[in-house]
């Protein structure tokens, strides 16, 4: 049985995870004049190296926030097909962490992109949700820049 603890944990500095758990830092970039978006995923092991950075580009019309729950889902698909087990999720969005916390519905485009966050969650034996403020995710930041 899995053993989720969504936290609303704020980081007030970047440190390395705990134990066996891989830390994910995703974030998202949003250029609206052209209408592309950037997604940044760095994963680090307990010591704080990195395992994996990567970042991709999307040419679609959605808000910001959708643009940051791409980058936890790719993030999380990632760990997951790494075959990481316990993992924490940070991201510089307080309110999707919120979000992750509640078993509200929602019908929107951005409702049903944290049911799939929520869902990639079962891949995981222990998984935890932290805010972590920009100067504390840059590396993921700056990725998700790089593709605009």
């Amino acid at each position: 049985m899995s053993s989720h603890v969504p936290a609303t944990n704020i980081v007030r500095h970047w440190s390395p995870s705990n134990g066996n758990f891989v830390k994910i830092n995703v974030d998202g970039a949003v250029n609206l004049l052209i209408g592309f978006r950037g997604l940044g995923v760095i994963i680090r092991d307990s010591m704080g190296d990195l395992m994996l950075d990567v970042y991709k580009g999307l040419h679609d019309m959605f808000s910001p926030k959708a643009t940051e729950l791409y980058a936890a889902i790719m993030g999380l698909q990632i760990a997951s097909q790494m075959g990481h087990r316990s993992v924490i999720l940070e991201m510089d969005a307080k309110e999707i962490i919120m979000n992750l916390q509640t078993y509200e519905q929602s019908w929107s485009v951005e409702g049903a992109l944290v049911d799939e966050v929520k869902g990639l969650f079962n891949r995981f034996a222990h998984i935890s949700c932290h805010f972590a403020p920009r100067e504390y995710n840059q590396v993921a930041h700056l990725l998700a820049k790089q593709v605009l």
